[in-house]
């Protein structure tokens, strides 16, 4: 198995990418190549957060927890689409991920209902969840203007970290580790 790799959250990872290269100006293709190896690990990130909160909606609908499924389901369709990376720009990204992962969502829950039961959500899935909504929090900040979304994102974070008894990070993450993965 490969060693973990580490890049530096959204919310620092401009500077740093470009402190480490040493240079003041990019042209768009050094940018691109500069920032896309550390994108293509967010997206990773955002991929393992959304299937950890599909699992534990999953477990909800088992429960009969029913009243968080809405909101869930919609976070999981504006995170898709928020990180969606389609090459046709023609194509909406929040529409493929409702298709994506809205009808996948979907599917499961109705699953976890008509059977009663969902598997257990691992450790790792858990703090893959929180490490994802701190990532998407972070580059929603770095975009600008989406404040209330960021607010709903964190409140959704402190209720899982209650839920599963995970303790908050002392300050701002600014490395993210990924295991399972390479550059």
């Amino acid at each position: 198995m490969s060693e973990p790799i580490q890049v530096p959250m959204p919310g620092v990872a401009l500077p740093i990418l470009m402190k480490q290269e040493g240079k003041t100006s990019y042209s768009l293709s050094e940018f691109g190549a500069l920032i896309d190896p550390v994108y293509d690990v967010y997206a990773e990130q955002i991929r393992r957060c959304v299937s950890g909160l599909t699992a534990y909606a999953a477990q909800c609908a088992a429960a009969r927890h029913e009243e968080q499924l809405p909101k869930l389901r919609e976070h999981i369709v504006m995170m898709g689409g928020f990180w969606g990376m389609e090459e046709d720009v023609s194509v909406d990204p929040y529409e493929v991920s409702e298709r994506k992962y809205g009808r996948s969502f979907d599917a499961v829950i109705a699953e976890a209902w008509q059977s009663g039961s969902a598997p257990p959500l691992t450790e790792q899935a858990m703090r893959d969840v929180l490490t994802g909504l701190e990532v998407h929090m972070q580059e929603m900040d770095n975009s600008g203007d989406l404040d209330d979304l960021i607010a709903e994102c964190d409140l959704m974070a402190q209720q899982l970290r209650v839920e599963w008894k995970i303790e908050p990070p002392t300050s701002q993450r600014t490395v993210l580790t990924m295991e399972g993965m390479s550059l």
